[in-house]
């Protein structure tokens, strides 16, 4: 006999890889759609677990129609963090996904994020590309301002453009949708009760991972869209967020005190200098032709160099900008290397003032650069940099020279 229309079923899976816990309060509406969602669009890797923490507009009971997860009824609300942590402490999956029941998954969406646990044990946790139900950004990894405040980066804005399409390193990204380590989650005590009931948990989390077990990396080829504050009243909230900010600024003050301003955020290169505040250096390598694959010797030679450049030098943001205008071929690659690659801006004197004083090292791989209104705009906005001519491709020895690091032998 067939299931009922209204029935979400979910795979029995004797090993999963992945244990998703989602926490439920109110607002089946929702729920529904996000466990409905889980259910048809992911690959059978996985098992569910959900803690209601005491609904009262009948989620409990809705609750009956979801089979082959394992549902845990809290009698009274415990908060985010700790009905969180009880899920945690169900799971067999080697990964935890912490998913919101307001955050609905794409087709696609779980294995970018493994992808990169998986190839580097010193990731703790990756986050996905967080739109709004409307398509418009929402997230792109978050950034901590040195009074604790947070900024969603790229908050409301259209979510193709480049900066927005590159794998990173990130102080912290929303657990909305956060693939965790259950291994790295134990090891610094799940979620903090002292951020109970909600707000603030998730950036203290990400800040001890990094500081003990691994990396929080933001990877923008998985997408979740996310409705946000779907049950949160706005008073209450505002005096939630203030107290849990104090909070996380006195328990992470030194890491903070190292974070640009919030002040910063009011300007474009602000936003720039918070979201690479943590490497160590940063290179602009100007380019006329695309970094590609296939084409030209010098075309192909840029497009491997970089690759190398970012393989070598992890810890540094690598962005190419090219004169042309055509789509960068296969951006997952560069993406997933951590490579920023822009191409053909409508204005350049715009996108370099958005970055102005930015760059610690301007490599410049086609003489356009070098003549004329672009090398004004250039020495304008960049004045501070190092500047290295590499007419036949991006000279990774040069560049290493001018880390201080030792010549790679290129």
């Amino acid at each position: 006999m067939a299931a009922a229309p209204d029935v979400i079923r979910f795979p029995e899976v004797a090993r999963p890889d992945v244990t998703v816990v989602m926490l439920t309060y109110n607002r089946w509406d929702l729920t529904k759609e996000a466990l409905r969602l889980l259910a048809e669009v992911t690959e059978p890797r996985y098992e569910v677990v959900i803690v209601d923490n005491a609904s009262t507009d009948g989620t409990r009971d809705e609750l009956d129609s979801v089979t082959g997860a394992r549902i845990l009824r809290n009698p009274r609300n415990l908060g985010f963090g700790p009905a969180n942590n009880q899920g945690a402490a169900m799971a067999r999956g080697r990964y935890l996904l912490l998913l919101n029941s307001d955050a609905w998954v794409r087709p696609g969406w779980l294995q970018p994020l493994l992808d990169v646990v998986e190839a580097d044990a010193g990731v703790a946790a990756v986050a996905p590309k967080l739109l709004y139900p409307d398509g418009r950004l929402q997230e792109a990894g978050s950034i901590l301002w040195r009074d604790a405040r947070v900024r969603q980066y790229g908050d409301g804005d259209v979510p193709n453009r480049p900066e927005y399409n590159f794998a990173r390193t990130v102080d912290y990204a929303s657990a909305a949708c956060l693939l965790v380590r259950r291994s790295a989650f134990i090891s610094v005590g799940g979620f903090d009760p002292r951020f109970a009931p909600v707000y603030y948990e998730d950036v203290d989390l990400c800040l001890a991972l990094g500081a003990g077990p691994g990396r929080v990396v933001y990877q923008p080829r998985s997408v979740v869209e996310h409705v946000r504050g779907a049950s949160s009243s706005g008073a209450v909230q505002t005096t939630r967020i203030e107290r849990n900010r104090r909070l996380v600024r006195a328990r992470w003050r030194d890491l903070l005190d190292r974070r640009p301003p919030e002040s910063w955020r009011i300007e474009p290169s602000g936003i720039a200098a918070g979201r690479d505040a943590m490497t160590c250096e940063r290179i602009l390598v100007l380019t006329g032709a695309r970094p590609a694959a296939a084409g030209t010797p010098e075309q192909r030679r840029l497009h491997a160099t970089l690759l190398d450049g970012a393989r070598r030098w992890p810890e540094a943001r690598w962005t190419v900008a090219s004169l042309d205008g055509e789509p960068v071929p296969r951006p997952d690659e560069l993406g997933d290397a951590g490579i920023e690659a822009v191409t053909g801006a409508a204005s350049w004197d715009t996108w370099l003032a958005g970055r102005r004083y930015h760059y610690g090292i301007v490599a410049t791989a086609d003489s356009r650069w070098t003549e004329g209104s672009l090398r004004e705009i250039v020495a304008a906005t960049q004045p501070q940099t190092e500047r290295i001519p590499v007419p036949n491709g991006v000279d990774l020895g040069a560049v290493a020279n001018k880390l201080g690091r030792p010549n790679p032998g290129i």
